[in-house]
């Protein structure tokens, strides 16, 4: 064995144990609360196939734009968002981001072509299915944020 390989196979050997200390490291104890309301990423993108899109408004008080957030796959956070503005219909495909609060309640975060969008309220009519989110679009072409509600049955 030339000096070149003992050299890398100690280096491995080392990552490997220093890896398997950090893999069985004990983290401190969490709290878990139960999904109580879009707790759950399945909650807003289905369970054993894709759920139906969210459809509805975002508006800055004056005008209102069409807007949409479409699951891609069940059980993934993979979401198309799209907000028509005039004549162009514009959509990013993207992963949401998923926050649970201490009673079990969801929030999302999102991209969208030319901004981001988060949740400020989510509703479920039943169970933990989410039927309805309300929020903020931050976008480039707004002087403010825009207001949404989507909604689906």
């Amino acid at each position: 064995m030339n000096r070149f390989t003992k050299v890398s196979v100690t280096a491995l050997v080392s990552l490997a144990a220093s890896l398997g200390t950090l893999a069985s490291t004990t983290s401190p104890a969490v709290a878990s609360t139960a999904d109580v309301c879009g707790g759950a990423v399945s909650d807003y993108t289905g369970v054993n196939s894709p759920d139906a899109a969210f459809t509805g408004t975002a508006t800055d008080g004056a005008t209102s734009r069409p807007f949409s957030i479409t699951p891609q796959a069940h059980n993934s956070s993979l979401i198309k968002t799209e907000l028509v503005t005039g004549t162009n219909d514009t959509y990013a495909i993207a992963n949401f981001l998923l926050g649970v609060n201490s009673l079990g309640r969801g929030t999302i975060d999102f991209p969208i072509f030319g901004g981001t969008g988060g949740s400020s309220d989510i509703q479920c009519e039943n169970g933990t299915r989410v039927t309805r989110i309300t929020g903020l679009l931050h976008v480039m072409d707004a002087a403010k944020p825009l207001e949404f509600t989507v909604s689906r049955s």
